[in-house]
């Protein structure tokens, strides 16, 4: 009994006195530090520009471009832009998915967000939100594949 006390308490001495994982002098293997200036315990953080892109389903190697266009909004500068769009296919087709791309440099277009339809319907609706004084421009790609006729396959 007196043994294991005594393990138990060279234990937590052990753990106060040695940290395990010092992360100024060891970093994570995946993690490369590049400058020392930071204080330590301070967290710096940076707003990434990145595009705003949405992606919807999974595309294939054989699914071709049912549909493709530039969606283009300028803003006078006083106002938010909110728009909700819709893009029909025509004819019978099962779209597999729909790509959603921001055009607009240094991530300063619109948020698209998903709405309805995508995979497995003939359309897609997304909406959109710009930040104040800002429009967007999206290119918009959609893919799938024609459904056969019902009435080819019957004779």
């Amino acid at each position: 009994m007196y043994i294991r006390v005594i393990v138990f308490l060279a234990f937590i001495s052990f753990i106060k006195c040695a940290p395990a994982v010092d992360p100024i002098s060891a970093p994570s293997a995946y993690t490369t530090i590049k400058t020392r200036k930071v204080a330590r315990g301070s967290i710096v953080h940076q707003v990434l520009k990145k595009p705003h892109n949405l992606l919807v389903g999974r595309c294939k190697p054989t699914d071709s471009v049912l549909h493709q266009e530039n969606i283009i909004l300028y803003n006078d500068g006083k106002s938010h832009v909110g728009a909700g769009i819709r893009i029909n296919v025509e004819g019978e087709v099962y779209i597999t998915c729909a790509n959603i791309y921001d055009e607009v440099p240094n991530g300063e277009g619109g948020y698209p967000s998903y709405a309805g339809g995508g995979v497995g319907h003939n359309y897609i609706e997304f909406n959109v939100e710009t930040e104040y004084g800002k429009g967007f421009h999206f290119f918009v790609q959609i893919f799938g594949y024609e459904l056969k006729n019902k009435t080819e396959n019957a004779v």
